[in-house]
């Protein structure tokens, strides 16, 4: 078309789709109704912009609305035409007013199509500033409907969504074997079993003609991932939020097994693992990783740094990333200053504090303290693998055990469902058959439980040694079980150095159990530390 033509005569189309709500076709006809609209103005259509992205979530790059806004903004067109608002945005009047301030000096206009607005007449200004909070609130409310399902679904042992790892299908809400699939996944696991590294399997598989799920080759870091899979063992797995690379929110899996409101771990199906060789695979690979917490590289994909998701910018309350040495608000990287002011703090110091402060916390529980006992299991985990998982499946007998027997009982005593003398004697042989797996499993997890070493998270030098020979899975894992989150407050002003003593006045923590700590300073997270020889130049250059 002609470069030069009248921007007057002009205008572009915005279409955008949520990937699960709408499909290419009601794009397609979204642009007819549009196009038609220009026809019948007299306007020609410059250019369409599409996005296939959710207009709700804050802080999401959405590079195709902001190039059709600047197309307006910057006199190319005058109009820019949408179905309906809310596949303009979902984010409520404060978005859609800028935008409408914007066009006005710019004497343009923004036609929502289906609403019948029109932002150059005036009275529409009102209904533009309604329809984009109503469209908000449906976001809003949609967003609560589905993690609220999704929550409902793990507690409930039903599979969430989505493909489970290779081996594995998802039938009626619950995982069970692949027949295209299992017999490869447990030769896998046989060859973990064998301890095998994870480069030599993939290499015997790709050798042999056989392929992923979607048709590539295997790779060490495909096997890896797979043994860390927590559903490849039947066991309900943990979704993490993050932010990608397109500043957009994303969930992805992590390590560790859903643990319910009982503590327990939650079955979500069949596995082509049981728990307890899911244990000694984990067990073989950690054999094989020599890194440490200070040191960056780790044996296994996941969160680059021990914060991640824990650190929190004390300047806008978003996530902190690890970029090279240091953590940098991720906000401030992705968006620009315009949504925050940015901070930044070296990976080493906020590492060590929140390590001292994170011995210091368990040193301060009592044995009783729930958060105690669960640290205690979990450090069984990493410690004793398999001891941990055979206290799973004796904590699954156990549950199984009572339920059965209250079930008998109920058949016996409320049904009436065993009659006569032969009735009774085999609801008594039955009752006694469950009581001795009952006894059995109980006596069993007693000597396990009794067998826990607590003595290396009440010494101070103990919890020190092994906290620092735990590699970042196992460290996170452990942090994870005490606390939530720390906020870190800006330096006091430009250019004011902090080493980690000084950082731990200015980290505001989030304990499991505990409300957030109020977002200022406060000299007294400093004191009653667990320091060691090397700390203590620290503690000396702070005073």
């Amino acid at each position: 078309m002609n470069a030069t033509a009248d921007p007057a005569k002009l205008c572009d189309l915005y279409l955008r789709r949520s990937n699960w709500q709408d499909d290419k076709t009601t794009l397609k006809k979204h642009e007819r109704d549009l196009r038609d609209r220009a026809e019948r103005e007299g306007l020609t259509v410059r250019k369409v912009w599409v996005e296939e992205i959710s207009a709700f979530k804050a802080g999401l790059v959405r590079n195709e609305f902001d190039n059709a806004i600047a197309a307006v903004t910057t006199g190319q067109v005058q109009h820019l035409l949408v179905w309906k608002l809310d596949r303009l945005s979902r984010q409520g009047m404060g978005q859609v007013g800028n935008v409408l301030d914007e066009f006005e000096k710019k004497g343009a206009r923004l036609v929502a199509h289906i609403d019948g607005l029109d932002s150059s007449i005036p009275q529409h200004r009102g209904l533009f500033a309604w329809l984009a909070e109503q469209a908000r609130s449906e976001s809003y409310n949609t967003s609560v409907r589905v993690r609220s399902t999704k929550a409902e679904k793990k507690l409930t042992g039903a599979w969430p969504g989505g493909q489970p790892p290779y081996g594995l299908r998802a039938r009626k809400r619950k995982t069970e074997h692949n027949p295209k699939e299992y017999a490869v996944a447990r030769r896998i696991a046989d060859a973990l079993l064998d301890n095998r590294s994870a480069a030599a399997i993939a290499a015997e598989l790709n050798a042999d003609g056989l392929r992923t799920r979607r048709g590539g080759m295997w790779r060490g870091s495909t096997i890896t991932q797979l043994a860390h899979s927590p559903a490849w063992a039947g066991l309900m797995p943990v979704h993490e939020q993050h932010v990608d690379s397109a500043g957009r929110e994303r969930w992805r899996l992590v390590d560790e097994p859903f643990i319910g409101a009982d503590g327990k771990t939650v079955c979500v199906g069949a596995g082509v693992i049981t728990v307890g060789e899911r244990a000694r695979i984990l067990a073989g690979l950690r054999s094989r990783t020599t890194e440490i917490l200070g040191n960056a590289r780790r044996g296994k994909p996941g969160a680059q740094s021990l914060l991640s998701s824990f650190a929190k910018c004390g300047r806008c309350g978003g996530n902190m990333t690890k970029a090279g040495q240091s953590y940098r608000c991720y906000r401030r990287i992705q968006i620009g200053k315009n949504a925050c002011r940015g901070m930044t703090v070296l990976v080493k110091d906020l590492d060590r504090a929140v390590s001292a402060a994170f011995m210091t916390r368990v040193r301060s529980f009592k044995i009783e303290h729930e958060t105690f006992k669960e640290l205690a299991n979990r450090w069984l985990a990493y410690d004793d693998p398999e001891a941990e998982a055979r206290r799973i499946e004796l904590v699954t007998s156990v549950a199984d055990a009572r339920s059965r027997l209250e079930k008998l009982d109920d058949a016996y005593y409320v049904q009436g469902r065993f009659k006569g003398s032969a009735g009774e004697d085999r609801y008594s042989r039955m009752r006694e058959a469950v009581e001795r797996q009952l006894s059995s499993a109980e006596n069993e997890l007693s000597e396990i439980t009794a067998a826990v070493d607590l003595a290396m998270l009440r010494d101070a030098e103990l919890l020190h040694s092994a906290w620092l020979a735990a590699d970042q899975q196992t460290a996170r894992m452990l942090l994870r079980v005490v606390l939530h989150s720390v906020t870190v407050l800006p330096p006091r002003g430009q250019g004011c150095k902090r080493n980690w003593i000084h950082l731990l006045t200015d980290c505001c923590f989030h304990w499991v159990g505990e409300e957030q700590q109020p977002l200022r300073r406060d000299s007294e997270r400093a004191s009653g530390l667990v320091l060691f020889e090397d700390d203590q130049a620290g503690l000396n250059l702070a005073a």
